[in-house]
């Protein structure tokens, strides 16, 4: 090949640096090089133009590293934070459920012995005694408890949740005849002594005591509580 020109040699540069060139123009670019010192210095800056330093090229890697794992992190980062939110936010609705429950369902608060009328306490044929018992205060009673303790007392209690809700019906819990039974409940070792209405630690209202005599229940209360054989 004929001895090349700068300007060609120039021209024919990038084909050079890119390895794209034929052999024998690449030979000719070569002894042209050896010999030329401006055309030496454009191939430089074609170098320098076209990649980056080594240590340009390490941070780079580096920060590309750092940007991928910060990527992982954030991610991982988000899905515990999203377990964790959901997690918090189901014990939240557990606490909130719970809590309805226990203040408008559970029957945990004692209806207070101001409110409570006993009257027409009577005798039955078989010996049980029967009440009216009838709340005064116009809240629906949800639950009766009755408990005896060691001394032989029986403690009859309406209950009711924190949240009270009006009596929607005449007749209930809370307006109706009962009967107990003091000798059913009457264990070897512990006799009824005494029956009482109401909270133990509130006034609660006597219905019977052993030595007390009640009047005969009515036909009408009889026939009420009569027991089917």
């Amino acid at each position: 090949m004929n001895k090349l020109s700068c300007e060609i040699v120039q021209d024919l540069l990038p084909l050079y640096y890119d390895d794209v060139c034929s052999p024998d123009t690449r030979k000719s670019i070569e002894a042209h090089l050896a010999t030329c010192a401006e055309c030496t210095a454009a191939l430089r800056k074609l170098q320098q133009s076209s990649s980056l330093p080594f240590e340009v090229i390490a941070k780079n890697q580096q920060d590309s590293r750092a940007l991928a794992s910060f990527q992982g992190y954030w991610k991982r980062s988000r899905a515990v934070s999203f377990v964790k939110g959901l997690i918090l936010a189901t014990a939240v609705c557990g606490v909130l459920l719970t809590g309805y429950y226990a203040l408008f369902s559970w029957n945990l608060t004692q209806v207070p012995a101001s409110a409570i009328e006993i009257t027409e306490v009577s005798r039955l044929q078989d010996g049980r005694i029967a009440y009216h018992v009838k709340l005064t205060d116009g809240y629906r009673l949800n639950k009766i408890s009755a408990k005896a303790g060691s001394d032989g007392i029986l403690y009859i209690t309406p209950m009711r949740p924190v949240f009270k809700s009006k009596a929607d019906e005449a007749q209930g819990l809370g307006n109706r005849y009962d009967v107990v039974d003091a000798g059913q409940l009457s264990t070897p070792s512990r006799s009824i002594k005494a029956i009482y209405y109401g909270p133990k630690d509130d006034h609660p209202i006597l219905i019977w005591k052993q030595g007390m005599e009640l009047p005969p229940a009515s036909e009408a209360v009889e026939a009420q509580f009569e027991r089917q054989d």
